[in-house]
């Protein structure tokens, strides 16, 4: 995990910053929003590290923009208003030290401690000391912020608080537990006292020790205290960073759906990433853990540009050491190495010796020299349980823990077990703990699935197979109501062109998507598909160490079938987008013999995903039903299907949508809509749903395929939206990706092509299909036999 450090100063100047959007989120990568602000008025960076949730100034700082509290201040100079911001007491006070707190608040440190040293030259007062010990340990210089401490006499509230200081450097320099045991008493000094902006700071502080010393529950529950403190306090700025720590919290804990709705709901609070680069580490630390490499480069770079351009040489190692992780795992292991040396040579500077194992165990994965196991075991004695386990995976695998450390560096160590399991047994037992740990769409989750889906094969279990074939297919993400605005600012980007809006927006409603986590499919007996299937047979094709293989599954039971070489397989799926060669047909065709001439089920693997069923020769005109898991398919066969109720939706500029949509509407009634709200308003309201309209397919992101209507495109995230789905949805359109997005939205059937269509032969083959749509599978085999394959296949439960 990211590192958090001890906590230190406080922003709160009005720094030119981009407002949020108008649902209450800001894109944290945009170039605009993570340039180092320079000038004066633009403030020099910022000050709070996401891991101090908004930490107060050296003392009751009187150059507040935020309501504060006062009570046990023994400030010897006059406290003005607390609406006083750092600029006007930049402009109109001369007392050094106020003026140095004034520029702690703007980030400018080492003016700040310029200033704080000249305080100190003319003045008897400790205080300069204080903020002199709090600069230096946000600058990372912990010899000097001790220095300071053991200079002077605190008495009173600066007693307390001197304490509280060295308690959140031992956050950076020490074990954990010795931060906990030190801010433990500091906090019942400081309740007594009442001094509740430092009582913010050290509940802050022991939270973090905690997260390190994998005290969860503790540690939240301290973020939520420091969170209600500085509410009260009128400090929603700090208050939301609290928030924001509550998400670290649930990232040790493996559960990445509620991390990041914390850093979303601290964004809607106030948290500006402008002011807290350090946030940005924290997002795409998320984004690494759910697979997006990519992403969580992207964002991550202008983070680490920031604090290096910045005087927050304690923040910098850290987004370091994260983007070394995020190269490794690029496969960048140059890369890595050079990141992650320079990590380690910050913290041996800052003399954070908990941290140099960490940075070390990095680049000895990334091809540096050194002792593998030492490095591990000093990871494991610091609290880098990932780190030591991903490091010891391929050194020393019977060594990393399952009965300690975080849930991911113990799912490591099951599949270190399932890697040297003997048997089948034992490594689908380890497989299954693993799991129990772990999102089984990243790694190492995806690795074990693997393994035991491997071992399944080998043994001819088909049941087995089928089964972890399912636990290999991705769970939906579950549907939320959150990304509706952005999305309509999506498409407002698209009607002006704004790319680069386009490119902020797409990736806030990613975030916003994977924060609502995801649906978890339920397991299901073989007996229940077996029972649902009638006639049919089920074919779950899956590519597996360079072979395709499919489980075929009748009334009769499940048989397991090798279907050859997996890359042939993909490469004449490719071959058939291209055009309809027979020789390519026949080959491919092969694939459903297993199913004999039953009416056929399909769930496709990767290297057929793209095949035009429809245009097999064994396929035409058979009921052939493509879905993306056996799971999704048994679900769909049970929910009734009613064409009563049609709604007809047109896009612009289709040569023959108005002829096509007025042929049905004269045989099937119903009503013509044309715009996105009035098609998702459709889609809750009828049994069955026809779009004709230009389909636009992502392979990068399939959910941002889209249909383009009257007022723009209706994305495939529109559909998280919906709280009532019809039977049946028809795309008369190119292919656009979208029937998967439908189809777990609870649609039983879409129809939609894979491939390009002639305007001028759909509305015959239309006119068919819906004059049969009550069995849609069955209608549409006969009605391309009669118009000529144009591509379409039925999805769902048809």
């Amino acid at each position: 995990m990211t590192a958090r450090t001890a906590p230190t100063g406080s922003p709160s100047a009005t720094s030119h910053t981009p407002g949020p959007t108008s649902h209450g989120t800001t894109d944290p990568t945009t170039p605009h929003d993570t340039a180092c602000p320079t000038t004066p008025h633009n403030t020099a960076c910022p000050t709070t590290p996401h891991d101090t949730a908004g930490l107060a100034a050296p003392h009751d700082a009187p150059n507040r923009t935020a309501a504060r509290d006062t009570a046990g201040s023994t400030a010897p100079h006059e406290v003005p208003s607390p609406t006083a911001a750092p600029h006007d007491t930049l402009r109109h006070s001369r007392d050094p030290h106020e003026r140095s707190l004034a520029l702690v608040e703007l980030g400018r440190l080492t003016e700040a401690r310029h200033l704080a040293e000249h305080a100190l030259a003319t003045t008897d007062s400790p205080r300069p000391h204080l903020t002199l010990a709090w600069i230096a340990l946000d600058r990372g210089d912990a010899e000097e912020c001790a220095r300071h401490l053991n200079a002077a006499t605190f008495t009173g509230p600066d007693r307390v608080r001197a304490q509280c200081l060295r308690g959140l450097a031992l956050c950076q320099q020490a074990d954990p537990r010795l931060a906990i045991t030190s801010l433990s008493k500091t906090i019942r000094v400081l309740r007594r006292q009442g001094d509740r902006r430092w009582l913010a700071n050290a509940l802050t502080g022991r939270g973090i020790a905690r997260a390190y010393a994998l005290r969860l529950a503790e540690a939240d529950a301290d973020f939520t205290a420091a969170h209600g403190v500085l509410t009260s306090l009128g400090e929603p700025d700090r208050a939301a960073m609290c928030l924001h720590n509550r998400g670290f919290v649930a990232m040790l804990a493996g559960n990445l759906p509620t991390a990041l709705r914390h850093y979303e709901h601290a964004a809607r609070a106030g948290l500006r990433t402008t002011r807290r680069p350090e946030a940005l580490l924290d997002r795409a630390e998320a984004l690494l853990s759910a697979g997006l490499i990519r992403e969580a480069r992207n964002v991550l770079n202008p983070a680490v540009d920031l604090l290096d351009r910045c005087d927050r040489g304690s923040r910098l190692p850290e987004a370091l050491l994260l983007a070394a992780r995020c190269a490794l795992r690029d496969d960048d292991p140059t890369a890595a190495r050079a990141l992650a040396e320079r990590a380690e040579a910050l913290f041996r500077s800052q003399h954070r010796d908990r941290w140099v194992p960490a940075a070390r165990a990095v680049a000895l994965r990334a091809g540096a020299p050194g002792s593998a196991t030492a490095v591990a075991a000093a990871c494991e004695r610091q609290g880098h349980h990932d780190d030591a386990a991903e490091l010891r995976l391929t050194t020393e695998p019977h060594a990393i823990r399952r009965d300690h450390g975080t849930t991911r560096s113990r799912a490591i160590g099951w599949l270190a077990r399932a890697r040297l399991a003997r048997t089948r047994r034992a490594a689908a037992a380890a497989c299954a703990a693993g799991l129990r740990l772990h999102d089984p769409a990243t790694w190492p989750g995806a690795e074990l699935v693997d393994i035991a889906l491997g071992h399944a094969l080998a043994a001819g279990d088909a049941g087995a197979a089928l089964r972890w074939t399912e636990r290999r297919r991705a769970d939906p993400p579950a549907p939320t109501r959150e990304t509706a605005d952005a999305l309509a600012e999506l498409r407002l980007a698209r009607a002006r062109d704004d790319h680069r809006r386009v490119v902020a927006l797409e990736r806030e409603v990613r975030r916003l998507s994977l924060a609502a986590g995801t649906v978890r499919r339920a397991a299901f007996p073989l007996s229940d598909l077996v029972d649902s299937l009638g006639d049919r047979a089920l074919l779950s094709f899956t590519g597996h160490g360079g072979r395709l293989a499919a489980v075929c599954v009748t009334a009769r039971g499940a048989r397991l079938h090798d279907l050859g070489d997996a890359r042939a397989a993909a490469r004449r799926t490719i071959r058939l987008e291209l055009s309809d060669d027979p020789d390519v047909l026949a080959a491919v065709d092969r694939v459903t013999a297993p199913a004999g001439d039953r009416p056929i089920v399909v769930v496709p693997s990767a290297e057929l995903d793209r095949v035009p069923w429809a245009a097999l020769p064994s396929c035409r005109g058979r009921e052939v039903s493509v879905v993306p898991s056996a799971s999704c398919w048994l679900a769909a066969v049970r929910r009734p299907l009613r064409v009563d109720r049609r709604v007809w939706v047109v896009g612009p500029s289709l040569r023959c949508a108005e002829r096509e949509v007025r042929a049905l509407r004269r045989a099937h009634g119903g009503e013509r809509v044309s715009t996105v709200g009035e098609a998702l308003h459709a889609l809750e309201r009828a049994d069955a749903v026809h779009f004709a309209a230009h389909g636009v397919r992502r392979t990068d992101v399939p959910l941002f395929s889209r249909l383009e209507l009257a007022d723009g495109p209706v994305h495939g995230y529109d559909f998280d939206r919906l709280t009532r789905a019809p039977s049946v949805v028809v795309l008369s359109a190119c292919d656009s990706g979208l029937a998967p997005a439908l189809l777990r939205r609870g649609v039983r059937v879409v129809v939609a092509s894979v491939r390009a269509v002639p305007d001028d032969r759909v509305v015959g083959l239309m006119v068919d299909l819906h004059a049969g749509l009550g069995t849609p599978a069955r209608t549409l085999a006969r009605a391309q036999l009669d118009h000529g394959d144009l591509g379409f296949v039925c999805f769902g439960a048809g």
